[in-house]
């Protein structure tokens, strides 16, 4: 048992962030994971054509940095990071989570997963961590290979 922290108390905070992401900023986004079964590699690791399994749609708490643009030879070309705050327990709801390597849809744009941290701790105990923080960057559709998601 946490010394600073009772197990109601994190119940308690569990619901009161279930309900501002849900219903307040109601942020949604599709989570790919990379299937690494199907995708074939070449001996140096590196894959030109990878696999991706069905898009988990979740609710997030996002914060973007400006879309910048870059002319670099081939014409522009459109650059953007950005951060995807999960919920932690609505990950293990739904049976996944964000590693390096998977893509978020959001805005019409596709993220490849850069790095993932899990910062909150409460009372000072991992067990009480509330949130998976993915850092990503904007990627082109075209390198993806993912199937369009039907509402």
């Amino acid at each position: 048992m946490p010394k600073f922290i009772s197990d109601r108390d994190v119940a308690f905070f569990k619901g009161i962030a279930r309900e501002v992401v849900d219903d307040v900023v109601q942020n949604t986004c599709v989570l790919y994971k990379l299937n690494i079964v199907d995708t074939k590699v070449n001996l140096y690791g590196e894959s030109l054509g990878k696999s991706w399994y069905s898009g988990v749609e979740l609710n997030v708490l996002i914060n973007k940095d400006p879309r910048e643009t870059e002319y670099e030879g081939f014409g522009p070309q459109r650059t953007q990071t950005v951060e995807f705050r999960f919920d932690r327990f609505m990950l293990e709801e739904h049976n996944t989570y964000p590693e390096i390597g998977d893509v978020i849809y959001f805005d019409n744009s596709y993220y490849e997963i850069g790095n993932t941290n899990e910062v909150q701790y409460s009372g000072g105990f991992s067990k009480n961590n509330f949130s998976v923080v993915c850092s990503t960057f904007m990627v082109s559709k075209a390198t993806l290979n993912i199937e369009e998601r039907i509402n």
